[in-house]
């Protein structure tokens, strides 16, 4: 139980890697505050986890809207400890269709809603004495192809805003660091196919490791980071791309 009496708020909790985040902080020990724009799957998880998980709907591109989610999990669980940002607009489109509401709300998301949930959280934080935050970047800033533009642009801003926060929150005791992953086999991959050993892709056919990684993988790594394992780590990115990013 390593993460026993935390408060976490996991905000993109109600699919893929922050779903499966969610349901593993809780069986740390954890209690999680999740937060989506999508209600469905936050209901699932509450129904599913109980009284160490609550389900907040709201829209991360909105600072208003921040406030509330910190308002309701500071009052049901008393304070924060951690905070993994995870939520992001997918917008993978060709160069010559992006258009500017698509990039706003990408910004404003993943973004915009990454900084007023940090700084937020570190509000709470410093209450406690310290915390952790974990942000979610991507393989793809070191790896770019076709079509992900917009998403390269909040993922390379979310690994700079990684560094600049370590150095702004290192006096309150509040570590910043960030996650990588590479190609990961969530759910929505296994449905479309996605990672199998027989029909891996040539680009993924280069990895040292050979193979797409696991959810779990993904929060292990988390986990270390928002643990006293990594106590003298803050600004930093862990990659987790099976070494496709060194070949």
């Amino acid at each position: 139980m390593e993460l026993e009496g935390k408060v976490a708020v996991i905000a993109g909790a109600a699919q893929g890697i922050g779903e499966g985040m969610a349901r593993r902080f809780v069986s740390e020990g954890c209690r999680v505050a999740g937060v989506d724009i999508q209600g469905e799957g936050l209901d699932a998880l509450e129904s599913e986890l109980g009284n160490s998980f609550m389900g907040i709907q709201a829209d991360l591109s909105s600072a208003e809207e921040i406030e509330r989610v910190f308002s309701e999990a500071v009052a049901r669980y008393g304070g924060v400890d951690i905070l993994v940002n995870c939520a992001v607009v997918r917008s993978n489109i060709p160069f010559d269709d992006i258009d500017e509401s698509t990039l706003d709300l990408a910004l404003a998301v993943g973004v915009k809603g990454c900084i007023f949930c940090a700084q937020r959280a570190a509000r709470e934080m410093r209450k406690r004495g310290g915390g952790a935050i974990v942000n979610m970047s991507s393989f793809y800033v070191r790896t770019p192809v076709k079509e992900r533009v917009i998403y390269v642009a909040v993922k390379g801003a979310v690994e700079g805003l990684t560094r600049a926060l370590a150095v702004e929150l290192a006096e309150f005791g509040i570590r910043v660091n960030a996650v990588a992953p590479g190609p990961i086999l969530t759910e929505r991959r296994r449905a479309q196919g996605h990672g199998q050993p027989g029909n891996l892709e040539e680009r993924y056919r280069r990895m040292p490791l050979g193979r797409f990684g696991e959810v779990d993988e993904v929060i292990d790594s988390v986990i270390f980071l928002v643990t006293p394992k990594s106590s003298f780590m803050t600004g930093q990115v862990i990659v987790l791309d099976g070494g496709l990013t060194i070949i």
